[in-house]
């Protein structure tokens, strides 16, 4: 099971190594962070979110500039060296390369979850950080959300008329607003419930530069097996799991809602991800409590009502019934049986 999540060095090498002109050298930086150079020496190795918060500490205080996530168009090649840049070079049209960069962005990075929805005549490229540490880091976050604007214009060799930027993060005093209106051409808006791009939905027909159906066919099936080799099937459930468990220890139940807005992320776009891993919100959560469940009726100090507070029962027949489902046995059976840690009761 797979307990941190990553992202791919081929998508922040360019971060990297831009800054080269003002004299920092990436072995210095990566000596600075404490991480093996080795890292740089194949593409698809991948970064920690600890690792990329360091790189990105090191650099801003190198620099001394806190807006070095801003410079995407120098930094951003036209192909991401991943396979999952070829795939999307030949898609036909930009819509098309949005769905199918949502659908694959884990291979590139499991810490950023990006969704295309429709609001009327606007198309919204929504993107939520999901780790803690990077979800705070606006200079992070500058990078990714300039970073899919430059990349859809170096797609279409056009300049995306964007019609709203929304950033969670409030600016800081220090810094410019004119310094985003120069990037986006739009307003800007700050302290907002998302980080999305905002434009007019005919523009997901603009027409990809130079597409390939049978190269699009080829990637898309190198795509789908580097997705299986990548193998983070648990990523998204080890967060919710993580998140569930932290509550039900300080007696809180959480709604898939809340938990979505833990993750700043939509709950279809949770819904989604959980889904492609094989699981649902539901059984993640009547497995936890089922876990519980099972070691507190171990401890006979511990009645079976406090066990059906602690869980978020409403009352005891509605815990009797749950348990029965989630077991074949009910409280009183698995206490009396003083149940091993053998005993097999998943779902």
């Amino acid at each position: 099971m797979k307990n941190i999540l990553t992202m791919s060095v081929a998508k922040y090498i360019g971060f990297i190594n831009y800054f080269k002109k003002y004299g920092i050298e990436k072995e210095y930086v990566l000596k600075l962070a404490e991480i093996d150079p080795l890292i740089f020496e194949a593409p698809d190795n991948r970064f920690t979110p600890d690792q990329m918060n360091c790189i990105i500490q090191v650099i801003s205080k190198l620099t001394n500039k806190t807006t070095i996530g801003l410079y995407p168009e120098q930094i951003f090649p036209k192909s991401f060296s991943n396979i999952l840049g070829h795939l999307l070079v030949n898609c036909n049209t930009l819509g098309e390369a949005i769905n199918k960069y949502c659908r694959y962005e884990r291979i590139i990075d499991e810490t950023v979850v990006s969704s295309l929805v429709m609001e009327g005549e606007l198309a919204v490229f929504n993107i939520a950080f999901i780790d803690n540490t990077l979800a705070a880091n606006s200079i992070f976050i500058d990078l990714n959300m300039t970073g899919a604007f430059t990349y859809m214009n170096l797609l279409t060799n056009k300049v995306l008329e964007l019609k709203e930027v929304h950033f969670k993060y409030q600016l800081g005093v220090d810094i410019s607003l004119t310094l985003y209106h120069n990037i986006f051409k739009c307003p800007v808006i700050f302290n907002s419930s998302r980080n999305a791009l905002v434009f007019d939905l005919h523009k997901l027909n603009l027409p990809i530069i130079d597409p390939n159906k049978e190269l699009l066919m080829l990637f898309e099936k190198m795509v789908q097996l580097a997705l299986d080799r990548l193998d983070c099937s648990s990523s998204y459930t080890k967060k919710v799991t993580t998140l569930i468990l932290k509550e039900v220890g300080n007696n809180n139940i959480l709604s898939i809602s809340e938990v979505a807005e833990k993750m700043s992320m939509s709950v279809r776009s949770l819904q989604k991800y959980l889904k492609r891993e094989g699981t649902s919100y539901t059984k993640l959560f009547n497995k936890i409590r089922m876990d519980i469940a099972v070691d507190y009726l171990r401890n006979y100090s511990i009645t079976v009502d406090e066990i059906a507070y602690i869980l978020g029962f409403s009352d005891i027949s509605s815990f009797y019934k749950s348990f029965k489902k989630w077991t074949n046995l009910t409280p009183g059976e698995i206490r009396s049986l003083n149940c091993s840690e053998g005993n097999d009761l998943s779902m």
